[in-house]
């Protein structure tokens, strides 16, 4: 197995390469091209959403996250054919599409912290769960409520209960 020495708070660590200390942080870092990240103050991150995220920032999310363009979209609360418009013309999404965006990058880098990986959050966002009446998690990530149950539900997973 290699090993990987990461350097934390001027204390080195030693890790299986294969386990990423929680690089999933990453998400605001690259919607803010550097600017927020988890620890900025809120107000930073207000300031960007009212302003807009850059179009070529939140692609590259939506590639990190290797969602299709269709479920991306309807995520944030938008649909395809505005996405792609976006990108085209360079536009800065809108506040409302900026905060569901910012709010789907901090759900997602709770839950694959939770499940390790992306590929293993995505496999489980698209599993039915009794959780959601019996449809998949991410057929309610495009709302708030949404978003929150999904945390919820993680969360209950992370201290053990089942979904």
């Amino acid at each position: 197995m290699l090993l990987l020495n990461i350097t934390f708070s001027g204390f080195e660590v030693c890790m299986p390469s294969d386990i990423q200390p929680s690089a999933n942080h990453k998400f605001v870092d690259i919607l803010s091209n550097g600017k927020v990240n988890l620890s900025s103050n809120p107000l930073d991150e207000i300031e960007l959403i009212q302003r807009g995220l850059d179009i070529k920032s939140v692609e590259k999310f939506r590639l990190e996250l290797r969602w299709d363009i269709q479920s991306f979209a309807k995520a944030i609360g938008t649909n395809t054919r505005i996405f792609e418009r976006h990108k085209k013309e360079h536009k800065r999404l809108n506040a409302t599409l900026s905060e569901n965006t910012f709010e789907l990058a901090h759900l997602a880098s709770t839950c694959i912290d939770y499940f390790e990986n992306i590929e293993r959050w995505n496999k489980w966002l698209n599993t039915c769960s009794l959780q959601f009446s019996s449809k998949t998690p991410l057929t309610f990530v495009n709302t708030i409520a949404g978003r929150r149950l999904i945390r919820n539900v993680v969360n209950s997973l992370k201290h053990g209960y089942n979904a």
